[in-house]
């Protein structure tokens, strides 16, 4: 009777003990963050030559979802970790400072109108912010020289990779000048 009543006890306290709600710090490709979250996305795309491809998604409750694809440190899988309390509200709030619903959805648009001056071979820098009542999504090809607001999309994307702190996970660009095959220069 002793033996039982102390499982019964031993397995009540470590049942309390456990940690609530528990999500793991960094995980490779086995984490799963919930896809009903209210989401911040940041995207760059490919360019001619070496530019970092990745996409980054944040939910609501501070997990962080790296996904690398080309001339990063991190390639071909999911890297996760846990921001700090707060981050996914910071970045928000660095949307809404920057008034990010008043860009236009892209940069150019299809009559070109809204970027007058444009250099060839850039990625674009995508941004998206998903709420359960609304959604809006601004690309930006980072080879539009000149469009309303430019700085202020310059100042809010750095803001934003501040809080995100994923230099580790980009790694040094050097590491990839040479690993691509491109046509010579005649």
């Amino acid at each position: 009777m002793k033996k039982i009543l102390l499982v019964i006890y031993t397995a009540a306290v470590f049942a309390a003990c456990a940690p609530q709600d528990y999500e793991p710090y960094a995980t490779r490709g086995l984490y799963q963050p919930p896809k009903d979250y209210d989401q911040f996305k940041l995207e760059r795309t490919a360019c001619y030559g070496v530019c970092p491809v990745y996409e980054v998604i944040v939910n609501e409750k501070d997990i962080l979802e790296f996904r690398g694809k080309r001339f990063v440190a991190e390639e071909g899988g999911a890297v996760g970790k846990r921001l700090a309390d707060g981050s996914f509200d910071q970045l928000i709030e660095i949307a809404a400072e920057h008034e990010f619903q008043s860009f236009d959805a892209a940069y150019p648009n299809a009559d070109v109108s809204n970027c007058p001056r444009m250099a060839t071979d850039n990625p674009r820098v995508i941004i998206t912010i998903k709420a359960k009542n609304s959604a809006k999504k601004v690309s930006v090809y980072q080879g539009c020289m000149e469009f309303d607001g430019k700085a202020r999309w310059e100042e809010m994307v750095a803001a934003m990779e501040a809080v995100l702190d994923i230099d580790d996970l980009i790694g040094p660009r050097d590491a990839h000048i040479g690993k691509t095959k491109q046509a010579p220069i005649k």
